[in-house]
């Protein structure tokens, strides 16, 4: 009987001791694989600041960069920044070893005035799935070789910050133009932003609950209820197995009129164990969701164990 007991402890053993000594000796013999490098490079002319990133595959120990920027010059830094003081092109490679692995990869780099003129791009991303005045919109510059840059944001307004936030504050078309500045060479990118009117719906898409362990096994559900008005009773848990507990309410305010004022939106958790009063009440007044940008979702947490997240939409 003890032979058959050994005999499994042995069969369990032996493949678990397998797979350590092949860890083992992976580790031991290291793994480098480098895919690409790619760059971005400041100026349009001498000095150049060029950023080098690695696109590589590795284990994380015992790594040791290696970095020849082809003009005389080297770094041991994962991701270096160099100074070239001349134009010209150059070779750069990148050498990766770790333990027994190595692996080695070379780029041109061209830096002459014609592949470093200036050029404009960009991008943007709202606080919101979509332009509703007011808009708080995030500019993402994507320009290359300028050392300046100038914002007009197309109502009036301007900046000369790199990657620049702006408010929208009423509905319109909005013609927008980077301008990348380098050594008196501008590139120009425009395009219009469509901010819409504020939205005249909101949309009460799910209500996530949390509660302390005590109400486990409890009836649980949520009331809503705006501007005084009662809204919605959602569905009951019965029984409640464990938390968090998703209610899927997928409804708009009814009495929510489209003016973003002191109304207030409540999301009362109610329970079983006591019928005469919530258990908690969350509170936001509808100015502030306008005011946040028309937050998608929002979270409330009294610090005790209550907590509730809504996901929203606006339309």
């Amino acid at each position: 009987m003890k032979t058959n007991v050994n005999l499994k402890i042995l069969s369990f053993l032996i493949p678990l001791f397998a797979v350590f000594i092949s860890v083992f000796l992976s580790n031991c013999k290291g793994h480098v694989e480098i895919f690409d490098i790619t760059d971005s490079v400041e100026n349009c002319s001498a000095p150049y600041v060029v950023y080098f990133y690695p696109d590589a595959e590795h284990r994380t120990k015992d790594l040791e960069y290696t970095w020849d920027f082809g003009d005389g010059t080297s770094s041991d830094e994962q991701q270096p920044v160099h100074i070239y003081q001349e134009q010209g092109v150059y070779k750069v490679t990148l050498s990766i070893k770790q333990n027994k692995s190595f692996d080695s990869k070379s780029i041109s780099l061209y830096l002459t005035p014609d592949s470093t003129s200036a050029f404009s791009d960009w991008d943007y991303a709202s606080r919101a799935d979509s332009l509703w005045a007011p808009a708080y919109v995030e500019f993402q510059n994507y320009s290359k070789h300028a050392t300046s840059f100038f914002w007009e944001f197309g109502d009036g307004d301007t900046s000369t910050v790199k990657n620049p936030s702006h408010i929208y504050n009423t509905e319109g078309i909005y013609p927008c133009t980077l301008s990348a500045i380098c050594n008196g060479d501008t590139s120009f990118f425009s395009r219009n932003l469509i901010i819409k009117p504020p939205p005249a719906d909101i949309f009460i898409d799910e209500v996530t609950v949390w509660l302390p362990s005590s109400y486990i096994g409890a009836d649980v559900w949520v009331d809503l209820w705006y501007a005084g008005f009662h809204e919605q009773e959602s569905s009951h848990t019965n029984s409640t197995a464990s938390f968090p507990v998703a209610f899927p309410i997928t409804r708009n305010l009814y009495w929510f009129n489209g003016d973003y004022n002191r109304d207030v939106l409540e999301f009362e958790i109610w329970s079983n164990l006591d019928n005469t009063a919530p258990v908690t009440t969350f509170r936001i007044e509808s100015r502030d969701l306008q005011s946040d940008y028309y937050p998608t979702l929002i979270s409330f947490d009294d610090g005790y164990g209550r907590k509730l997240e809504v996901k929203l939409e606006y339309r």
